[in-house]
């Protein structure tokens, strides 16, 4: 079903859901727009929410998960499940893809046009479990109420995610619904180069100050990489990268395939970059929001590929975005709301 039917659905819903029959309501839209829309062709996982708060010791607590055919799966006269969430996050999960796009872009004062160097962008998939990403041992955990879109090969996809001096990395996430009606940027930022080398650089010295400690002395190496978590715009979202620095043979031309060539795009004025948000307890860097923000090296471009001679005077950096993650009543108000559109995803 195209979104924007299944959008005016929803809406009727929720406006009957004071009544009695509030409940049943949402079971009935689950059934009929979930379950039933499994074929096997697709994903058949589905999840249940619980009513309450999960345990502190077992988030697990608050999600079930079923496959489509089990018999035992939840049915209406199971009174401990939200049936309202339990639509909601199936509904996010299984009637939408989803497009991550990275894009390296020129630093401009607030009001001007966003210059677009190269972007690289990626299918990725809703899940309410988190990955760790940052470690050799891969493990899992329940991560709901906030949905993660993981990129496990990221350092593949994003390897051409090279800034320098007065540029930065954006990043936004787009929903497109299965029947392609619609596309919608649920999530647009972006954070400077000055950020990253800066917040890489601490972190690298004191890891670097820490194993001298503990090895006595013998430590002599760096750390190659940092993984880095930041806030989204607002604090709406979090995004984590792998971030390291770059070190290009200066006697060669580096080159790079990616997805469109460099372009500009009209924002809307205003907005910045910082390291946190006034009033927000986070040490942690911030991405600033896109929407309103209005390279030093000899680069050029040949078809899709990025060619440049890369100079001993400038220091690069490597940003791979490794998630990105946002509550899903908040990606779910985006859906609804259905007005931005993407500004990064190759069209």
């Amino acid at each position: 079903m195209e979104w924007r039917k299944l959008r005016q659905i929803i809406q009727q819903a929720r406006s009957q859901t004071k009544s009695q029959h509030g409940t049943k309501i949402w079971y009935d839209l689950y059934q009929e727009h979930i379950v039933s829309q499994l074929d096997g062709t697709t994903d058949d996982m589905l999840f249940y929410v619980r009513h309450g708060t999960p345990q502190l010791d077992d988030p697990s607590t608050l999600l079930e998960i079923y496959r489509v055919e089990d018999v035992k799966k939840p049915d209406f006269n199971s009174r401990k499940y939200s049936w309202m969430e339990t639509f909601y996050l199936n509904m996010l999960l299984h009637h939408f893809n989803f497009v991550m796009t990275c894009a390296v872009c020129e630093q401009k004062p607030p009001g001007k046009a966003l210059k677009i160097y190269r972007s690289f962008s990626v299918p990725v998939y809703g899940s309410p479990n988190k990955h760790n990403m940052s470690g050799k041992a891969k493990h899992t955990t329940i991560s709901y109420p906030n949905i993660y879109f993981s990129v496990f090969n990221f350092d593949e996809i994003f390897n051409g995610i090279v800034l320098t001096d007065n540029e930065m990395v954006c990043v936004e996430l787009v929903a497109v619904d299965k029947a392609e009606t619609v596309q919608i940027s649920v999530f647009l930022g972006s954070i400077r180069y000055e950020i990253l080398r800066s917040t890489l650089e601490n972190r690298a010295s004191l890891k670097s100050k820490f194993l001298r400690q503990v090895s006595l002395g013998l430590y002599a190496g760096e750390p190659t990489s940092q993984f880095i978590t930041m806030n989204g715009p607002k604090c709406r979202g979090r995004v984590e990268m792998c971030v390291s620095s770059f070190k290009p043979d200066v006697n060669k031309d580096f080159v790079v395939s990616f997805d469109r060539e460099a372009d500009h795009l009209e924002t809307d004025g205003g907005g910045g970059m910082s390291s946190g948000r006034s009033g927000s307890r986070s040490s942690e860097p911030e991405v600033s929001d896109t929407r309103r923000l209005s390279s030093n090296s000899k680069q050029r471009y040949v078809s899709n590929n990025w060619v440049f001679k890369p100079s001993s005077a400038h220091h690069y950096v490597n940003a791979q975005l490794t998630y990105l993650t946002l509550r899903w009543d908040e990606l779910l108000d985006d859906l609804i709301e259905c007005k931005k559109k993407p500004t990064l995803k190759s069209r």
